[in-house]
């Protein structure tokens, strides 16, 4: 009793303590002529400074017959431009006291340079040349096919249990574009003219599909003098850009398949049909999520990692712009099937649909994810990526001083009732993962 009461009072610390540092982002937005929207928010307590810039394109945005291009432009555009030496680009930045990367999901690709403040001139003319000089030639477009094809196998193809995405998605859509994996086919790769791939970078890498993010130390007028004197000029890109508004049917009933690979332990992945980010129906599942598997006292590590019913398990919803897959997985325990695993796994989920969850669980979900959201402010990077991603999927990158309340208003009714609404049988896919050593 005393250990339960004092659990109660941690949570609601912390519940109190999140709600009590209430976000306050101060942003600047405005437009260019060319359709550039930019995102102003100065934080001068450190010397660094942000610069981002996220593109309205993703694997969804793809023809099927020629997939992997989104990511494809993630290597490519480090190649270099009519200004910036072949290989140079990496150099750069780094020779100037930055760090940079990118990333590619199924909606939006995303650029990004942490530099000295006294850099921000730089930073900003370099993304402005993979704006409008990217060097896109045949040099180039061969050496990053190669590079792309060999990440495919390193990531996918030679690790254990590395197609489980790609698998899981292509059962659970069979007309969304969500259907391929990000990386693409390495064929149609191989197969994509110099042509398809400049084609590709003129339709979707213009000032009107982009969201450019300054984020951190920077005088604000000498911010936007310095964003019209390098974005000012790029023309405004004419093409009718293709996009694929396409709405999956339900899914109709549990698709259940065995995937026999080089795999140690047989696992079992499921993957639920869920909400779009953005929606309540979304930051539920969350809650949800923190309750059946995140940290020492969740449910599944309870009463499934811990009673020895599988080595490892996490359940997760993936934030994409439209409705997509929460994903469950549980690596089952050497000797024991991967059956046993499954049904504890069931267990833990229908006993979410069927019963209430507890107020002190759900008090302790609800500020462990409030924490998490203060926490993520105290980096520039994390803002400016918040705020790219917020004006390019919700035309609102406002909503980042609202992120408290999308959890704060949870109620033991919205889990059971989003539960009952998604994490059904008729609404998943389940893949076994087993040895080949045990297929007959």
């Amino acid at each position: 009793m005393i250990k339960k009461f004092l659990t109660v009072c941690i949570a609601v610390c912390f519940v109190s303590a999140a709600n009590a540092q209430k976000i306050n982002i101060p942003v600047v937005e405005y437009d260019l002529n060319n359709g550039l929207h930019v995102i102003l928010h100065k934080d001068n307590s450190t010397p660094n400074v942000v610069v981002s810039l996220m593109y309205h394109v993703g694997s969804k945005d793809e023809n099927p017959d020629k997939t992997g291009f989104a990511h494809f432009f993630e290597h490519l555009l480090f190649e270099g431009s009519e200004n910036i030496g072949r290989g140079e680009y990496m150099k750069t930045v780094q020779a100037n006291g930055g760090e940079l990367n990118a990333n590619t999901s199924n909606d939006r690709t995303y650029y990004y340079e942490l530099m000295p403040s006294n850099q921000l001139e730089l930073a900003l003319w370099m993304e402005s040349e993979r704006m409008l000089h990217a060097k896109i030639d045949s040099i180039g477009i061969a050496t990053q096919k190669n590079v792309v094809i060999e990440e495919r196998k390193q990531r996918m193809d030679n690790q254990q249990y590395g197609s489980f995405m790609e698998e899981v998605f292509k059962r659970a859509f069979k007309e969304h574009h969500y259907r391929w994996p990000v990386i693409g086919d390495p064929e149609h790769i191989r197969n994509a003219t110099d042509k398809d791939v400049v084609d590709f970078y003129k339709m979707y890498y213009v000032p009107n599909n982009a969201t450019l993010v300054i984020a951190g130390d920077f005088q604000t007028d000498n911010a936007k003098k310095l964003v019209e004197k390098y974005f000012g000029d790029i023309p405004r890109g004419t093409q009718q850009m293709t996009r694929y508004h396409i709405v999956e049917k339900p899914l109709g009933g549990e698709i259940k398949d065995t995937i026999y690979d080089n795999v140690t332990l047989p696992a079992v992945f499921m993957g639920y049909r869920s909400p779009a980010y953005g929606t309540k129906d979304f930051y539920t599942l969350e809650i949800m999520n923190s309750i059946l598997s995140e940290g020492n006292s969740s449910r599944f590590k309870d009463n499934i990692d811990n009673k020895k019913k599988a080595t490892q398990t996490f359940l997760l919803s993936i934030p994409m712009e439209n409705p997509g897959l929460t994903i469950v997985f549980g690596l089952a325990t050497l000797g024991h099937e991967v059956k046993e695993t499954e049904d504890a796994i069931n267990h833990e989920i229908d006993s979410i649909i069927n019963y209430y969850v507890s107020d002190e669980e759900l008090q302790k979900a609800i500020a462990t994810k409030e924490t998490e959201i203060v926490s993520s402010k105290r980096s520039i990077s994390n803002i400016a990526h918040t705020l790219a991603e917020y004006h390019t999927y919700f035309k609102n990158a406002k909503m980042i001083n609202n992120e408290l309340s999308n959890y704060s208003n949870i109620t033991k009714d919205d889990i059971k009732r989003v539960a009952a609404k998604y994490m059904t049988q008729d609404n998943r896919v389940v893949l076994y993962y087993l040895p080949k050593s045990m297929k007959k």
